[in-house]
């Protein structure tokens, strides 16, 4: 069974805004060069830049109550760089993770510090953004200062210049086509769907019970305004007062693992599907508990390597780099999200070759219509991630728990990608150049 997601790499994945520090955000808050860079504005020059190297700023949330879910994002960049730097860098440059910002998960403090980066310390490109709150998105939009980051939030289609590590628009009606169909490969008799009372969580499950209406897939039970920290007993014991056999969530970690505890506690026979919750950590200390649990993604799965040896070389590459770089944080999915972020700026950097401006790395990636991330995602269509989700198809995986730990789900042989056509839940075949293929 495989568990698609809202977007193809074409578009933009729905639930992105499902991970556990963005939804407990909302919840709570209802190196240098040896030279001096240029000076550019408005992406129009290479600040940042000289003959033998060139220097980035990143801006996470590191010392705020959350940064554990947002600081590993530069230690993705960090390893990638490393990697790059060991085989001479891009065009006879080092990368250099210069300026490395705290915003401490507020958005206030997070425009101060993308101001900093741009007007005091003249970095090219800020690569590695994990914050649950982007304000200096519209500022480094306005610069034209090449932006990749973790996208939670709608605040990534504010310019061209920002690259979501998966696309920088939201539209969650293309996920509606995949959680349909992974209900029915669970053999859902009816799903209970659970969301946080935040817009963004609230929105996702609603698109997904939608979906579930339109594609006959029963919901028996749906409660889409459960409260952060809140005991989920009363909504389990009315999911099984209602037959529900799976239940699809858009929740945090803890959400998670709370629901799946209510369910066993109480012997409801039910399933999950989470559309966060990807952490080998989470899987070894609830164990059991979490057995049969589908997590969706949108990128190669870790274990693929291993499933499916040679098949996604990929995946071989950043394991065995982040093993040797940052051995703490392998299995980490944001560190994941800030390696695809680093992949995403060389390209850029490569494309444009010796004669650097931000402008032109801005225009070389978004004129690329099926950008994989070096093979670790399903095509992207840099001509209209800022501004839709595309015409799709629109594809995404899953893993599952299987006897205490993570196994990749396929489609297909090794395929471990499912694609829809918009409208439809029958699958149909990976677009030329998805990864597997």
């Amino acid at each position: 069974m495989g568990y698609p997601q809202r977007r193809n790499r074409h578009s933009r994945r729905a639930y992105r805004f499902g991970s556990s520090a963005a939804l407990v955000a909302l919840a709570m808050a209802a190196g240098c060069s040896n030279s001096q860079p240029g000076v550019g504005s408005a992406g129009g020059s290479a600040p940042g830049v000289t003959s033998t190297s060139i220097t980035v700023g990143s801006i996470a949330d590191i010392s705020g109550p959350l940064s554990a879910d947002f600081a590993p994002i530069t230690a993705g960049v960090q390893a990638y760089f490393s990697m790059v730097n060991a085989a001479g860098g891009v065009d006879g440059r080092k990368l250099v993770l210069g300026a490395q910002k705290d915003d401490q998960g507020s958005s206030t403090t997070d425009l101060t510090v993308a101001q900093q980066l741009v007007e005091q310390d003249h970095v090219f490109a800020v690569v590695g953004v994990g914050t649950p709150f982007f304000g200096g998105a519209s500022f480094l939009a306005h610069q034209g200062v090449p932006t990749f980051g973790y996208q939670v939030s709608s605040d990534w289609s504010a310019g061209p210049s920002l690259f979501g590590a998966f696309g920088s628009y939201l539209e969650f009606s293309t996920g509606q086509m995949g959680f349909a169909y992974a209900a029915q490969q669970l053999h859902a008799k009816s799903v209970g769907v659970i969301a946080y009372a935040v817009p963004q969580s609230a929105a996702a499950c609603q698109s997904a019970v939608t979906g579930f209406n339109a594609f006959g897939v029963p919901v028996g039970y749906q409660d889409l305004s459960f409260g952060f920290g809140a005991d989920p007993t009363s909504d389990v014991l009315q999911m099984r007062d209602h037959g529900v056999d799976v239940v699809f969530t858009c929740l945090d970690v803890s959400g998670n693992v709370a629901f799946a505890r209510a369910i066993a506690q109480n012997g409801v026979p039910a399933r999950m599907v989470w559309l966060n919750g990807y952490d080998r950590s989470t899987l070894q200390q609830y164990g059991s508990l979490l057995e049969g649990t589908v997590v969706a993604l949108e990128h190669v799965p870790f274990e693929a390597a291993v499933e499916f040896p040679g098949a996604y070389p990929a995946m071989d590459s950043y394991l065995k780099e982040m093993q040797k770089y940052q051995p703490t944080h392998v299995y980490d999915e944001v560190a994941f999200d800030g390696w695809v972020d680093a992949v995403h700026f060389v390209d850029g950097l490569q494309a444009v070759g010796h004669n650097l401006t931000q402008a032109k790395v801005v225009h070389a990636l978004n004129a690329m219509t099926d950008y994989t991330a070096g093979g670790l995602v399903p095509p992207q269509n840099w001509t209209q991630l800022h501004t839709s989700a595309g015409a799709g198809p629109f594809c995404g995986t899953s893993v599952q728990v299987v006897n205490g730990a993570f196994q990749a789900r396929v489609h297909d042989g090794h395929q471990v990608f499912y694609c829809f056509a918009r409208g439809s839940d029958v699958p149909v075949p990976p677009p030329a150049g998805t990864p597997g293929t």
